[in-house]
């Protein structure tokens, strides 16, 4: 998918419409020329400059300021059907528009990331090392088995092996150790708040609270995870397995790595962590708890009778509310039922309880939920459920498998619906009114709030938006992209499939499948 930038600062803006200039002038590694990408609503070409490679381009990353670019050629067997581990990095330099260097690569034992101060290679091995940005010689080495990387601080940070529970901070400019401390992770890490000042908010084996330049540290515990008795029983106990990748998050940082969580166990048994009025609200499998930013506890309030698991809190009408779906993951990957999935309501000054709402009597587990303005949408594997916050009770309906197919999960964004002949898209936007959910087929079914079927789509017809353009869109379904109005007429016909794009400025840079790099310009597509 590609993600819009919605704002940026001018220099990043400068350095980013450099690599324009920079393929154009990398001749000796890529051929330009201009070619037709689709057509525009009034029959004319939409053309895109193109550079194409002589060898596999495998993806592309960029530092966090835009001054640097890492891109990945990677070699193929000789009838071009499968992939070999050997291939090549280059890395450029956008101020100059000059490749720096180019150098092999054996992509089965390293792992490549690119940073404003080089090339961070993470070996397998608990080793890593950065490649200088000038020369792409080793400028040092270490012993780390590294989970998060921050291009911002100029740090990374990892573990001393997948075993150890003492966390490192090591300098990217030169390689030496910053702070060491120790945060247990044999529940892996859930979440990564960012705070002011350098600190972020941990969920691994306890609630940390951790300045990312001194190593300071608070923690609050609490109980994210818990044994699997029955895995256990089936396998018995091993050392260590790897954990949840994680996903990109503000500001340059990154999980980089998994995080290694213990064998047999369930994790994400765990809230988001709610920032609000200087206090911090979290919630494990036993306690839902509010504490200040000094980690002192406000209130702490036990579940009834029941363990919570994966939950989701937020704030409404001045009232604090914890969905629980009931489910975990056993060892940081597949969902496994724990616990039962309720709704509560609790003062948002004291933890006193408002309602505890169990949502089934077996352990159905919450496969997914929507939230409007003052009611919830719920997914259940045989059943959707509502809930209007005011009231404590809960509207569920059992869902016909057999006639309208297994439910998979629900549409939370705007989408938008062609007509038969696409001179048209309808927008379908998530209002509070109704939902859109899909099943095992591809068939997205609109539900109103008394849980029954209105209209019916087909996913052939279903366009998701993807870029922002002032007042237009680009939408796409499986490599079939249009430009349109935010009101729905289409400007632009965009037929080409591609591995990742990203906006830079005002033109859509796309890699596709044919080692070439587009550059459309979004100005001229939507005249």
């Amino acid at each position: 998918m590609i993600t819009p930038i919605k704002s940026m600062n001018m220099k990043t803006q400068r350095n980013l419409m450099l690599v324009c200039l920079l393929l154009a002038a990398s001749i000796s590694y890529a051929q330009s020329e201009t070619i037709v990408v689709g057509k525009k609503i009034d029959g004319t070409d939409l053309k895109a400059q193109c550079y194409t490679f002589p060898q596999r381009v495998e993806t592309f990353s960029m530092s966090d300021k835009g001054d640097y670019l890492c891109i990945s050629f990677r070699e193929t067997t000789k009838s071009g059907k499968y992939l070999k581990n050997k291939g090549e990095i280059g890395f450029y330099d956008t101020k100059s528009s000059q490749l720096l260097w180019k150098q092999p690569i054996d992509f089965s034992k390293s792992k490549i990331t690119c940073l404003s101060e080089g090339v961070l290679i993470s070996e397998i091995g608990s080793k890593i090392s950065l490649l200088s940005k000038e020369t792409g010689a080793k400028k040092w080495e270490a012993d780390l088995f590294p989970v998060y990387v921050d291009d911002s601080l100029e740090l990374v940070l990892g573990y001393n092996s997948p075993t150890s529970n003492k966390l490192r901070a090591v300098g990217l400019k030169f390689g030496n150790d910053l702070w060491e401390n120790k945060i247990p992770h044999q529940y892996g890490w859930n979440e990564v708040l960012d705070l002011e000042h350098n600190k972020r908010l941990i969920v691994a084996d306890a609630l940390h609270k951790l300045d990312f330049m001194t190593g300071e540290l608070l923690t609050y515990p609490g109980k994210p995870g818990a044994h699997d008795t029955k895995a256990a029983l089936l396998q018995g106990l091993a050392a260590v397995a790897v954990g949840v990748a994680g996903g990109v998050a503000t500001g340059g940082a990154y999980y980089y790595s998994y995080v290694p969580i213990a064998n047999n166990t369930i994790t994400g048994l765990t809230s988001n962590i709610l920032s609000q009025d200087s206090l911090y609200y979290w919630a494990d499998r036993q306690h839902i708890s509010c504490v200040d930013t000094a980690f002192n506890v406000v209130w702490q309030t036990e579940f009834p009778d029941v363990k919570a698991s994966r939950s989701n809190l937020f704030v409404q009408d001045g009232k604090l509310f914890m969905l629980n779906y009931g489910f975990g993951l056993r060892e940081g990957t597949s969902p496994k039922k724990y616990g039962r999935p309720f709704i509560a309501c609790y003062n948002l000054q004291n933890g006193e309880e408002i309602f505890f709402n169990q949502l089934s009597v077996k352990k159905d587990m919450i496969e997914d939920a929507l939230r409007t303005d003052d009611a919830l949408y719920m997914l259940f594997d045989d059943g959707l459920a509502y809930q209007e916050l005011t009231d404590s009770v809960v509207n569920i309906v059992p869902w016909d498998t057999k006639q309208y197919g297994k439910l998979e999960a629900m549409l939370p964004n705007t989408l938008y619906a062609a007509n038969q002949d696409t001179t048209a898209f309808q927008s379908l936007a998530f209002n509070g009114e109704h939902c859109l959910v899909y099943n095992d087929q591809g068939v997205i079914y609109e539900v109103d709030k008394d849980l029954n079927i209105g209209k019916t789509y087909e996913r052939e017809r279903i366009y998701s938006p993807s870029i922002q353009l002032k007042d237009y869109l680009c939408i796409g379904n499986r490599g079939d992209y249009w430009f349109i109005h935010e009101m729905g007429m289409p400007v632009a016909h965009l037929q080409t499939n591609f591995k990742k794009g990203q906006v830079i400025d005002n033109k859509l840079l796309l890699l596709n499948y044919k080692n070439q790099f587009l550059f459309i310009d979004l100005d001229e597509a939507i005249k």
